[in-house]
């Protein structure tokens, strides 16, 4: 049987000796060889191939007609390590570039980053360029400034990708940059809020102390303190979802009227089941201020004569209040004169928390002068907790004196 060698990707001459020739087995022979001579260079280059192909057989057939000679290449290689940033505050992240074993030429080859998951500009500053191997030397390298932020986010990558050498090939084309995450999780509170009146709805804020690049949930639900569901306000529950970038989300609690005058009453609001997030502050106070209001009225007083008495006012409250309420009082003089008819009459009055009713008296003068029926007016003022529905009062002094006659 003939063999011929022939080019593949490798060049007779260059990388191999041209080979062809004739192979003859004797009866009973199985097995023949013959070689081809490969010739050494010192060119960088990818593995080369010689095709070996057999032709004009006699007394036999051809099975497979065609071998492959693989000419792997022994020159230098160039590779790049990967690169992990120990944290994510600016600084470089240094990479190196190998060539596998020192060349008697110089080397070059050119490097440029990609992004991966990180951006260049936000997360680290795009780097090119190219580097250049003195011959004897096996090691270059260089940095990657990386952008420090106050973003929690996940770790990211960016790629440096090596290419266009000379006088080497590259074994390991590319190297991941690696940037971690140093920000820890930004954290959730709550505020707290009163309410001006005792209907309506009261907004709840929840904030986030920071960005993040992740989308954040929260639950958050009602709790009765002194006010109580369904009476004071409505049960409220629900889940809060921030999406990257934002920092604030609200939901409302409906507050329910009634005509009970009552002390201010409060509900919690509580934040649970965190995600992509921590709970600094997990409750929010709400305080339902009454917006029911008592009145205070006084009645008119008439004495029954002029003698010296006290005439007693009594200034009724609409309704018990949790409160403590007060108001003054005050005498001024109508058809009567004070000092003359009565002693004036001033003070302040205070309902304890539960009292509706509270009294003072005016004390009258007696004269034996025959006169009409004098009047004194009592005034309330300055109430506090409460409204004054009946502010003044008139105290009647009637005349006692009966004239005399004689002859």
């Amino acid at each position: 049987v003939d063999y011929a060698a022939s080019n593949g990707t490798a060049t007779a001459g260059a990388d191999y000796t041209a080979t062809n020739g004739t192979l003859t087995f004797a009866a009973g022979e199985t097995s023949k060889t013959f070689n081809v001579p490969v010739l050494a260079d010192s060119t960088d280059e990818n593995n080369e191939t010689v095709t070996l192909t057999l032709s004009n057989a006699s007394n036999a057939t051809i099975s497979d007609a065609t071998g492959s000679l693989t000419i792997s290449d022994d020159d230098a290689g160039l590779s790049i390590n990967d690169v992990t940033t120990s944290n994510e505050n600016a600084g470089d992240a240094t990479f190196t570039v190998t060539l596998s074993k020192a060349s008697s030429n110089t080397v070059t080859v050119d490097y440029a980053s990609s992004d991966g998951s990180a951006t260049a500009g936000s997360d680290y500053t795009a780097a090119s360029g190219s580097l250049s191997f003195a011959p004897g030397e096996t090691s270059k390298t260089f940095t990657v400034p990386v952008t420090s932020d106050t973003i929690d986010e996940a770790n990211e990558t960016a790629t440096l990708t090596l290419s266009n050498a000379s006088n080497a090939n590259i074994t390991d084309a590319t190297g991941s940059l690696t940037i971690t995450d140093d920000d820890a999780a930004p954290s959730l509170s709550i505020n707290d809020v009163t309410t001006s009146n005792e209907s309506g709805s009261a907004s709840f804020t929840v904030t986030l102390s920071a960005a993040s690049s992740d989308t954040v949930y929260v639950d958050y639900a009602s709790s009765d303190g002194t006010a109580t569901a369904g009476s004071d306000y409505t049960t409220t529950s629900g889940i809060l979802a921030f999406a990257p970038g934002e920092t604030s989300q609200t939901f409302s609690v409906p507050i329910l009227s009634d005509g009970s005058v009552e002390a201010n009453e409060t509900a919690t609001l509580t934040l649970s089941n965190a995600f992509n997030a921590n709970i600094t502050d997990a409750t929010g106070s709400l305080t339902i201020t009454d917006d029911d209001t008592p009145s205070l009225s006084i009645a008119d007083v008439t004495t029954a004569n002029e003698d010296a008495q006290n005439a007693t006012f009594t200034v009724t409250l609409s309704a018990a209040s949790p409160k403590t309420v007060t108001v003054d009082y005050a005498s001024s003089d109508g058809t009567a004169a004070a000092g003359a008819d009565y002693t004036a009459a001033s003070g302040t009055l205070s309902f304890a928390p539960g009292e509706t009713s509270k009294s003072f008296t005016v004390p009258v003068l007696a004269d034996s002068t025959e006169e009409a029926t004098e009047s004194v007016t009592l005034t309330l003022s300055n109430a506090s907790n409460a409204t004054i529905s009946d502010a003044t009062a008139t105290l009647s002094i009637t005349d006692d004196d009966i004239p005399g006659l004689s002859i």
